[in-house]
Parts: structure tokens; sequence; C-alpha cells
């Protein structure tokens, strides 16, 4: 049986502002009207969604979440040291 998308009809009004994410990508509906305040914290949003700095930081965090949730759910991954005889002679 293939799943049916439920699809959802979201009203706007012009002094509103939606950030819609899809499977294509990221649509932005920035208002026609309405507050400096809203207008500012969408356009911070748009900023904060397409500065390379901050995307690259999100995904090095990530990368040190999962390890470290990796490390945490299973001891038999945990690293573990052994030392071993030789290396360099004092003279």
């Amino acid at each position: 049986m293939m799943s049916q998308k439920k699809k959802r009809n979201i009203d706007i009004t012009h002094s509103e502002g939606a950030i819609v994410f899809r499977d294509s990508g990221v649509e932005f509906h920035y208002p026609d009207e309405g507050s400096i305040e809203l207008r500012e914290t969408f356009e911070y949003m748009m900023f904060a969604m397409i500065k390379q700095e901050w995307i690259a930081e999100w995904y090095e965090y990530l990368d040190t979440a999962e390890a470290l949730a990796d490390l945490a759910g299973n001891e038999k991954k945990a690293p573990s040291l052994t030392v071993i005889k030789g290396g360099k002679c004092d003279e």
C-alpha cells in the first residue's frame, strides 16, 4: 500500500511571514506588511540559514555530538590505551 502525502494548507496574511521546508528546498514567504520587529526577525532567520560559516559550524557540532553519543552508548567503542614496551632508551 502506497502512503499518501498529507497536504496542509497554511494561510498567512500580508503582515505574517513563513519559512516552509520542503523536500525540494526552503521557501521564504516574506511579510509584505507588519511590525519592524517581525520583518527584522524574518530577515535574521533568512541570514542565519544561508550563512556558510554557521552551516559549517552546525555540521561540526553534529559530528561531535554523534561521536560523543556513540561513545556513551556503547562501552565496546570506548577508546582504551595499552602501554607497550619499547621506545627511546636513555644513555
